[in-house]
C-alpha cells in the first residue's frame, strides 16, 4: 500500500477525500458567504470613514485600521446586493489582506470557521445570480442550503475595474454619478 491519499470520484470529477478548506463565515444582507481563512487578519468595528472623492459607490471610505489606513468596501455593493442607504459609524468590517494590500470590507454579522470537504463543493446554483457566480471561487453543500466561498481577487479587480471607469468618465467630463 502507499501512502497517497484515497481518491474518488463525484460525476465526472476526480478529487482528492482528504481536501479540505477552512473558511470563516459572514453575512451581508441576510446571506452568507465564505472567506478562506488565511485572508482574513482581523474583525473590527470602523469608528469613522474618510470619504474618497470620484470613487466608484462601492467603496466606502479610508478607514483607520491600528495606523494602518485601509481602503473599505461596501461588501453588499460588490456582490449587488445593496438595499437603501449606508452603514452607520460603528460597522462591523473583516480585515483582509491581498497581494500585500489591506482592506475592510463591510459586513452585517461574522459567523464561525466552516471547514468545507472538496466532496460537498458544487457548482454555484443558477438562482444564485451572475454577479455572485462570478465573484466566489467554489461553493458547497452545507447542511439543508450552500456556501459560496468568495474570490477576494475578483472582486478586488472588479473595484479596479470600476475606478478606472470613474476616473476615465471624470476625465472625460462625463462625471454626472
Amino acid at each position: 500500500m502507499t501512502g497517497a491519499p484515497p481518491q474518488s470520484r463525484r460525476g465526472d470529477r476526480a478529487f482528492d477525500a482528504t481536501q479540505q478548506s477552512r473558511n470563516f463565515t459572514i453575512k451581508v444582507r441576510a446571506q452568507t458567504f465564505g472567506l478562506p481563512v488565511e485572508c482574513v487578519k482581523t474583525i473590527f468595528h470602523i469608528d469613522a470613514l474618510t470619504p474618497v472623492p470620484l470613487a466608484p459607490r462601492e467603496v466606502a471610505g479610508l478607514a483607520n485600521l491600528r495606523g494602518r489606513i485601509v481602503t473599505a468596501l461596501h461588501l453588499d455593493r460588490c456582490l449587488k446586493l445593496d438595499a437603501e442607504g449606508d452603514r452607520a459609524p460603528g460597522a462591523l468590517a473583516v480585515g483582509i489582506e491581498q497581494n500585500g494590500e489591506r482592506y475592510a470590507l463591510l459586513i452585517d454579522d461574522t459567523g464561525d470557521v466552516v471547514v468545507c470537504d472538496e466532496r460537498d463543493r458544487i457548482p454555484c446554483p443558477t438562482h444564485a445570480g451572475l454577479q455572485l457566480a462570478e465573484a466566489t471561487s467554489a461553493c458547497y453543500r452545507v447542511g439543508d442550503g450552500f456556501l459560496p466561498i468568495l474570490d477576494i481577487d475578483v472582486l478586488l479587480k472588479r473595484m479596479s475595474r470600476l475606478a478606472d471607469a470613474t476616473q476615465q468618465r471624470e476625465a472625460t467630463g462625463g462625471g454626472e454619478r
